[in-house]
C-alpha cells in the first residue's frame, strides 16, 4: 500500500493543480485579462491617478504611453496610419480629432452615456467625444492697474491700446499652444487679415513672450506685468490663492480647445474602449475629471474653474490645418 501510494502521488498534485487552474479560469472574467492600449496627451500625476479609476469601471488593464506633447502625439498617430500600435487615444486636441476624423483613422461609437452632453462637444457619428475643454482668457494684475492709472480691458481690441506698452506678456504661438488659441479666436473673430493686424498692434505692447502659457498668469500675479494673456485655470488657479489678479474673457468672446477620446481603426479591444467612453461621459467619470480639468461637458457637473465663458463658434478644423503656418508667418508679420 506504502508503495502504490508514492507511485500515484505525481498524479494526484497534477490533477489539484490542473482543477486550481481551472477554478481560476472560470472565476476570473475574461475581460479582467484583457489589456487596453492608449496614447495620451495627458499629464503624467493625471494619468497616474486617471488609469486605475477607469481600470476599476472596465475591469481591463489599462497601459498608457509616456505622456506626449499634443503636437508630438499627432506626429506619431499620422506617421503610423494605417497601422496603428494602440486601441484608441485617450486625451488629444480637437482640431486633430476632427482631421482625423476626415483622414478615416477612427471607429464610430455612439455611447448612450453621452446623450445628454450638448452636440458641440461630441461628433454626430461618434467618431470622437470630447470630454472636457479649456479657453484663453486674459489676466491683469488689479493692483498694478491702479497704481499705473492703467484701464481695464474688456476685448481683444484693447490690448492694442499703446497706453498699454511694455505692460503685456504673452506666450509665443510658435511654441505655446495657449497662444496660438488666443491668436486663432482673434483670427476667426476679426478675419485672417484684420486678425493679424490687431495681432501686430498687441504685439507694439508686448515687453515680453514667454514659452510656456502658464507662465503669463504667473508673472502677472508676481506684479512684473500688468498685464498678459494665457489660459483660464492658470489665471483662476492663482485667484484662488490670494494673487491680486482676475481673469478677462474679451467681450467679443473666446476660443476653446476640448479634449477628445477616439477609438482607432485598429482596435483590438473594443470592448474596452467603448467602456473607456461611456465612463468618461457619465455623471460619476465627468464629476472625477472635473476635480483635475478647467471645464467638464456635462451640464451641471462642477470643475475647476466656475466661470461659464462666451465661447466663440471656433472653426478647429481650420485652426488645426493652418497652426503650422500662422507659427512660422507669426515671427515675419508680428515679431519683427
Amino acid at each position: 500500500m506504502e508503495t502504490k501510494g508514492k507511485k500515484n502521488w505525481p498524479l494526484t498534485i497534477l490533477m489539484t493543480v490542473t482543477f486550481a487552474a481551472f477554478v481560476f479560469a472560470i472565476s476570473t472574467p475574461l475581460h479582467a485579462q484583457k489589456v487596453l492600449k492608449v496614447y495620451t496627451n495627458a499629464d503624467v500625476n493625471e494619468m497616474e491617478k486617471w488609469a486605475p479609476e477607469a481600470e476599476k469601471v472596465t475591469g481591463m488593464k489599462i497601459e498608457w504611453s509616456p505622456r506626449m506633447a499634443s503636437t508630438e502625439l499627432w506626429a506619431r498617430v499620422t506617421a503610423e496610419a494605417p497601422n496603428f500600435q494602440a486601441d484608441m487615444i485617450w486625451g488629444f486636441l480637437n482640431g486633430h480629432a476632427l482631421v482625423g476624423t476626415q483622414r478615416g483613422f477612427f471607429i464610430p461609437y455612439r455611447s448612450s452615456a453621452w446623450a445628454d452632453i450638448p452636440a458641440q462637444f461630441k461628433d454626430p457619428e461618434g467618431y470622437w467625444h470630447g470630454y472636457n475643454y479649456w479657453f484663453a482668457a486674459a489676466v491683469i494684475n488689479t493692483k498694478l492697474l491702479r497704481e499705473k492709472n492703467l484701464p481695464t480691458p474688456k476685448s481683444w481690441m484693447d490690448f492694442t491700446n499703446p497706453v498699454y506698452k511694455g505692460e503685456i506678456v504673452m506666450p509665443d504661438p510658435s511654441t505655446s499652444g495657449t497662444a496660438f488659441l488666443s491668436v486663432a479666436a482673434i483670427m476667426q473673430i476679426y478675419g485672417e487679415e484684420k486678425g493679424w493686424d490687431v495681432l501686430k498692434q498687441i504685439g507694439k505692447n508686448v515687453a515680453q513672450y514667454v514659452q510656456s502659457g502658464s507662465a503669463p498668469a504667473e508673472l502677472v500675479g508676481r506684479g512684473e506685468y500688468a498685464l498678459g494673456i494665457s489660459w483660464d485655470q492658470a489665471i483662476y488657479g492663482r485667484i484662488e490663492k490670494g494673487f491680486p489678479i482676475d481673469a478677462i474673457v474679451p467681450i467679443e468672446g473666446t476660443a476653446f480647445d476640448l479634449e477628445s477620446v477616439a477609438i482607432l481603426k485598429t482596435c483590438k479591444n473594443m470592448e474596452g474602449a467603448q467602456k473607456l467612453i461611456d465612463w468618461l461621459g457619465t455623471k460619476e467619470g465627468q464629476t472625477f475629471i472635473g476635480t483635475f480639468r478647467s471645464k467638464v461637458t456635462r451640464p451641471g457637473i462642477p470643475s475647476r474653474v466656475k466661470v461659464d465663458p462666451n465661447l466663440i463658434k471656433f472653426d478647429a478644423i481650420w485652426a488645426a490645418e493652418n497652426q503650422k503656418r500662422i507659427m512660422s508667418e507669426w515671427k515675419e508679420r508680428v515679431v519683427k
